[in-house]
């Protein structure tokens, strides 16, 4: 509905489009560059490790009848507490799912993170 009285305002359309003014600036300084940098292979790292530890939730999921997020639980819980990289602790369960159990400070700490998950899905059978 139009009003003949009132002036009539054009809004610009929005479009979705990213032009060259909207993109992240180029990295200006050598610092900036590094950091980039060290930010990439970081990035292509974590998603090279990542099938690995998929491999290891797997595992401990058909192990345990768990959920994929309580394995990965118990993952985070064995990193933490021998101070061992994620990745690290994931490549010693997949190889122990075929061959020898992982080295003692894993096995051990991934033994009372999965009698910490036990314990707790018994408590919760027993409230239901």
């Amino acid at each position: 509905m139009r009003f003949p009285d009132r002036p009539v305002i054009r809004r610009p359309r929005r479009t979705t489009a990213i032009s060259r003014h909207d993109r992240a600036p180029a990295p200006d300084t050598p610092v900036e560059v590094r950091r980039l940098r060290a930010e990439n292979a970081q990035l292509r790292e974590a998603m090279a490790s990542r099938p690995q530890i998929d491999r290891a939730r797997g595992i401990l999921t058909a192990d345990e009848a768990c959920t994929a997020a309580q394995a990965w639980g118990m993952l985070r819980y064995t990193s933490q507490h021998t101070d061992i990289t994620l990745r690290e602790v994931a490549a010693a369960v997949v190889a122990g799912a075929a061959g020898p159990p992982p080295p003692q400070p894993i096995s051990a700490t991934l033994r009372r993170a999965r009698a910490r998950f036990r314990a707790r899905r018994r408590t919760a059978e027993r409230e239901e």
